[in-house]
């Protein structure tokens, strides 16, 4: 496909939540929440119920994976929610793990917080805070989540009657509706499923997230080496991407998206935009293209 197609074929068309779930449908657990919020009306009223506001178009950044369907933001320092495809190689989005992206950290910008949507909300409800910050072990988050509560009690906003009514619903709704699973060691659970996660990566990446396609019988893994401070040689690259493994070249897309904002780099960014439409990743390359 010539240079002026590729990007005719990517702007063309569908709007931002369809972009946002390329060929995914909306799971059950997410339209639920959708519903609810039609319900309640009021978007800040869902926020007091959920800590996070729904978004379900391109609420992107330069450091989103393209691979993360985007569903719900916390409305402080572009830290949002999203639903994990490895690339599109989920089956169903229902049973897809779950990130979250602090596009100001630019250290540790992206997590693996949650195996799936019930899961991630059963933390969320009173632990969401495991999600965005950095505690060295439980004694110290169980410490600070006191000096929290102790905060909240003395501060002079208070919630509403309304507000607490509203919790109250969404943990029900949870419970009830939801039937979320009962999880007994919140901050455990998180280092659980980071660590699971690593069992299951074929090749590693920079964000931490790896690449769970296989190398499949006789490829080998060579490494391309990307860092923030150089600019890449792009005949290699571009070389690099026409010939390696699948796997590698996906953890490849990874490091350059970390690290650059792509399109600061006209080139670089044809050259990863037409990687991905060689490898068949369109959902993932709309994404880019129409990332903030």
């Amino acid at each position: 496909m010539q240079e002026g197609a590729v990007f005719t074929t990517l702007a063309k068309g569908a709007d931002s939540m369809n972009s946002n779930f390329g060929k995914y449908d909306i799971p059950p657990t997410l339209q639920k929440l959708i519903d609810l919020q039609t319900i309640l009306s009021d978007r800040e009223q869902f926020y007091h119920g959920f800590n996070f506001y729904l978004s379900l178009g391109n609420f992107r950044y330069f450091n989103t994976p393209s691979d993360v369907i985007v569903f719900g933001n916390i409305g402080v320092d572009g830290i949002h929610y999203g639903i994990l495809t490895d690339y599109g190689s989920v089956n169903e989005l229902e049973a897809a793990p779950i990130v979250c992206v602090s596009p100001m950290d630019f250290d540790r910008p992206i997590r693996l917080v949650a195996n799936n949507l019930c899961e991630f909300l059963r933390i969320n409800m009173k632990d969401s805070e495991l999600f965005y910050n950095q505690f060295e072990s439980e004694e110290k988050y169980l410490k600070v989540k006191e000096q929290w509560r102790e905060e909240a009690e003395n501060s002079p906003y208070q919630p509403t009657e309304y507000e607490e009514f509203v919790k109250q619903r969404v943990s029900n709704f949870l419970i009830e509706d939801l039937k979320v699973p009962n999880i007994d060691n919140p901050y455990q659970y998180v280092q659980t499923v980071k660590q699971e996660r690593q069992r299951n990566i074929s090749i590693q990446t920079q964000d931490g997230l790896g690449v769970t396609t296989p190398l499949l019988p006789g490829e080998e893994h060579i490494h391309f080496p990307i860092d923030k401070d150089v600019d890449p040689d792009l005949e290699m690259l571009q070389g690099y991407l026409s010939s390696q493994p699948k796997s590698s070249r996906l953890a490849v897309l990874r490091d350059l998206q970390l690290n650059y904002v792509l399109k600061d780099y006209p080139e670089l960014f044809k050259i990863v935009i037409h990687a991905m439409i060689n490898m068949e990743l369109i959902d993932e390359a709309k994404r880019i293209y129409e990332d903030n």
